[in-house]
């Protein structure tokens, strides 16, 4: 191509096309620039195209389960199908379910497990209503006394609900009946967590400034636990986030009457510290190594992409810490020398219906009492009763 001779229409003399700075040669260089131009932004549309697969496939809205596993209906009613669920109490209403307030309110039933003993000593209902952006978590006291067959207290506690099925499908089952008969409905999903995932995500987030509200003393060397904390704000690392979340009580005592209430409240203020901390805009290129921490930690029957579509509808619509409301089960207990259910949780029926109503219950039909099992004890803490009008350990009463 070099050697051939091209007429220059300007002068009519012929020149190498190869050589001399010419207006040809300028056009060449601008298309050789284009070309590269071309290639980068072809470059760029292939990386943007395989980022939009891959984040389509990451990001993926749950879709609301249908006729759950456990069911409000008896399993004599003929519009029952599959597995009938619990049981039926005798003139006691079915769970709400139909109209939900809007398609995108989920609830979750979070639990994590005693490293020890098993016991779900952590369990929450949530509610998030990504069109409004506002949450709900509501802790349910680990002493809280459910209506239970069993003999023992401690086996009354609902606590013991998740080891005492077998742990595994089965645990999770009979822990979400059992939940549903506190609160009216069945939560959409679960997440069991490993408490180990609490330390690492400090970890990943680099650190999250905390209140330590009172003296933490405590040693159990049995789990070579040893939490040591004064009252004032520190900057908590992975190990020491691990132990703010398990501190229950001191070795000299409590700084209030129940150690579990104790424990819950320090952990709501815990977790607004990490959401914050979470939500930075910093931390949103980390989702990659936090989906990572999830897939390690949490067993879930929803998919790491309609985990990593809660993180991105938080993210994106702006959910505040302001908008995340932790509490904790309206409750009483019993302070009665001698009582068989002493510093045992109940719930305050009036309360929790309200709060349910209000911040939980993802249907248009609200809950009533008529559709709780809800456990009352006697003036003197030795009696039990139920909401249903029906013990499953008629002793108890």
């Amino acid at each position: 191509m070099s050697g051939k001779r091209i007429e220059n229409r300007a002068g009519g003399r012929a020149v190498p096309s190869g050589g001399g700075r010419t207006p040809g040669n300028g056009k060449g260089r601008r298309e050789r620039v284009m070309m590269v131009v071309m290639i980068v932004l072809a470059a760029i549309m292939a990386l943007a195209a395989v980022v939009t697969v891959l984040w389509s496939r990451w990001v993926v809205k749950p879709s609301l389960p249908g006729p759950d596993p456990v069911s409000s209906k008896p399993a004599d009613d003929p519009g029952a199908s599959g597995d009938p669920g619990p049981e039926q109490e005798e003139g006691v209403r079915p769970l709400s379910t139909g109209e939900r307030r809007s398609e995108d309110f989920f609830t979750v039933l979070i639990f994590g497990e005693d490293i020890v003993s098993g016991s779900t000593d952590t369990l929450m209902v949530a509610s998030y209503d990504v069109t409004n952006q506002k949450a709900t978590v509501m802790s349910i006291p680990r002493d809280t006394i459910y209506n239970s067959p069993y003999k023992s207290v401690a086996q009354k506690m609902i606590n013991s609900v998740y080891p005492m099925s077998g742990g595994g499908a089965e645990g999770v089952k009979a822990l979400k009946t059992e939940v549903s008969r506190l609160v009216g409905f069945v939560p959409d999903y679960y997440v069991k967590i490993n408490w180990e995932i609490v330390g690492q995500l400090v970890e990943a987030i680099g650190g999250v400034d905390f209140y330590i509200p009172w003296h933490m003393g405590y040693d159990d060397p049995y789990q070579d636990l040893h939490i040591h904390f004064e009252e004032g704000w520190i900057r908590l690392n992975g190990r020491q986030a691990m132990e703010v979340v398990r501190w229950r009580k001191n070795n000299d005592g409590v700084p209030a009457p129940s150690s579990d209430i104790s424990r819950l409240n320090v952990q709501h203020d815990f977790l607004k510290a990490v959401l914050e901390q979470t939500l930075q805009p910093q931390n949103v290129l980390k989702v990659p190594q936090l989906v990572d921490l999830f897939n390690q930690n949490v067993e879930s029957d929803m998919t790491l992409g309609n985990m990593v579509w809660f993180a991105q509808s938080a993210v994106v619509g702006g959910l505040d810490t302001e908008d995340v409301n932790f509490t904790t089960m309206p409750y009483y207990g019993v302070d009665i020398d001698g009582a068989v259910y002493l510093y045992r949780v109940f719930p305050k029926q009036k309360e929790l219906i309200a709060l349910i109503n209000e911040s939980l219950n993802p249907y248009v039909e609200e809950v009533t009492i008529d559709q709780l099992d809800l456990i009352s004890v006697s003036d003197d803490g030795n009696r039990l009763s139920s909401s249903t009008g029906r013990l499953k350990d008629p002793s108890a009463g």
